[in-house]
């Protein structure tokens, strides 16, 4: 597997398709917003660039239902397939409201990590506090504490990139508080750059849906 070293290309922020996660020579997953009418108009008016070759993308039917577990309701989602026409690749439209191989939505477990952030609570606290099972708690927890670091300075780099005028982020009083720190200032960032959406699907979009992914997280500013 492959993930972009730095993120999503900085050329396809400007459009609706932010992220793209590699999963095989021919075949790729694009982070697109949650909206499917709007993906699907995009779609159809050729506005989509396949990543491969700069290309458009036309509709090539579906990826199989999933079905997400969200804040106070399930979550059904179909993510949109695409082909390019020049290059042929394929393509799955991932909505940002989640995250790659996690049943749990981008808001419920940004919910969980900034809660731990400014609590500094457990994971059975955390997991009472958003209705998880303690060991999913814990595993998010410990994968994002893993990346703690790494994940602030990506997530300040892509604030620096979005307002160059952007004030440091301040110490919140440890590496996990100081990664969500990083993940609210380069949120506010892209809002105001690129038009307002969640702090945590542009947590998913700033790391291509892998935030969590329990392999190698390539996404991560060295």
């Amino acid at each position: 597997m492959f993930l972009f070293a730095q993120g999503p290309p900085r050329a396809l922020l400007g459009w609706r398709c932010e992220g793209v996660l590699w999963l095989m020579p021919e075949a790729s997953v694009l982070i697109v917003e949650s909206d499917p009418d709007r993906v699907e108009a995009d779609l159809a008016a050729g506005s989509v660039s396949c990543p491969s070759c700069e290309g458009v993308l036309r509709r090539w039917g579906f990826a199989r239902w999933r079905t997400l577990r969200g804040r106070d309701r399930s979550v059904a989602v179909r993510p949109r397939r695409a082909r390019c026409r020049s290059c042929r690749s394929t393509h799955v439209l991932l909505p940002d409201v989640l995250l790659v191989r996690r049943v749990d939505t981008a808001e419920v477990i940004g919910a969980a990590l900034a809660y731990a952030a400014t609590s500094g609570a457990g994971h059975r606290r955390v997991a009472q506090r958003v209705g998880r099972p303690s060991s999913t708690v814990r595993d998010w927890l410990a994968r994002f504490r893993d990346v703690a670091l790494r994940a602030a300075a990506h997530f300040a780099a892509w604030a620096n990139h979005f307002d160059p005028m952007v004030a440091p982020i301040l110490p919140a009083g440890s590496p996990f508080a100081d990664a969500v720190e990083a993940v609210g200032v380069a949120a506010r960032a892209a809002s105001l750059r690129l038009g307002s959406r969640p702090v945590w699907s542009w947590a998913s979009v700033l790391t291509v849906g892998a935030l969590l992914s329990n392999t190698n997280s390539n996404w991560l500013a060295s």
